[in-house]
């Protein structure tokens, strides 16, 4: 089986790779350790970016995958038991570290790939701050997958709100697909934000989770199937390869000018 992974390597694998140029970008991934109802382990928010990353790595000829990122910042979560929450500070830090390590080396492509809603913010921060000092390094960056499988699917495909929802029926699908063994959907409880918050409709509501949920899920994750969750794992594997192909075509370079500059 193809390696991928970083930490898979040994020094001389990774010396005759630059060798012969074989890393053209790196695949990072970052997640969270945090309640998602009894029925889900702690771990979907690293679990199933990592997986992507791997099965999407394993389609691209010089692509590395980081290992992932377990923690984040979890405060709004940390109701039930037991969230491993990092400041917004710290996640930002790691990530500078992280882009810097990469950039020390000659990577210059960084495809950021979250897990974790609470991740969104400092991920962009420590991709801005490294892109100021890097102005040729090259951040591609996909903040939140559950918002883009809808966009993949029939509109039937998903019971309601589009399969949204902390532990919800799309994340829970996913999970289920990713390591199904720690899964048990008999324990699953629909609870939608809507019975138990009034949600703004043109404002982001800050919420904590014990103000829109008893179990610390939200979403009906009762409608959950492997079999959704297998498909929303080729789409989100897709959804990478293809971006990361397009971007290989112009060595990374995203400027719709470049047609001109070359000519």
């Amino acid at each position: 089986m193809k390696k991928v992974f970083l930490n898979q390597f040994n020094t001389a694998e990774l010396e005759s790779l630059f060798a012969h140029n074989r890393i053209d970008s790196v695949i990072t991934v970052f997640g969270s350790c945090e309640s998602h109802g009894d029925h889900l382990p702690l771990g979907p928010d690293l679990f199933v970016p990592t997986e992507v990353a791997r099965q999407a790595a394993l389609k691209l000829d010089n692509t590395l995958v980081v290992p992932g990122v377990p923690f984040g910042t979890s405060m709004h979560y940390n109701a039930n038991p037991m969230a491993v929450t990092l400041r917004f500070e710290t996640v930002i830090a790691i990530a500078e570290d992280m882009f810097e390590s990469l950039i020390q080396y000659g990577i210059k492509h960084i495809f950021v790939l979250n897990g974790h809603d609470g991740n969104i913010a400092p991920l962009e921060i420590a991709q801005r701050k490294v892109k100021a000092r890097h102005k040729d390094v090259v951040f591609a960056f996909m903040p939140a997958w559950w918002y883009l499988i809808g966009e993949h699917v029939n509109k039937d495909f998903f019971s309601e709100w589009d399969g949204l929802g902390h532990g919800g029926e799309g994340e829970t699908s996913i999970t289920m697909a990713v390591c199904p063994e720690l899964c048990d959907v008999t324990k699953a409880v629909r609870q939608m934000p809507d019975d138990s918050i009034r949600l703004g409709k043109n404002v982001q509501m800050i919420w904590d989770i014990s103000e829109v949920s008893a179990t610390g899920a939200t979403g009906n994750p009762t409608q959950a199937s492997e079999e959704k969750g297998k498909k929303m794992l080729e789409i989100l594997v897709g959804l990478v390869v293809d971006s990361i192909k397009e971007l290989e075509k112009t060595n990374w370079d995203f400027d719709r000018r470049l047609a001109h500059k070359i000519k």
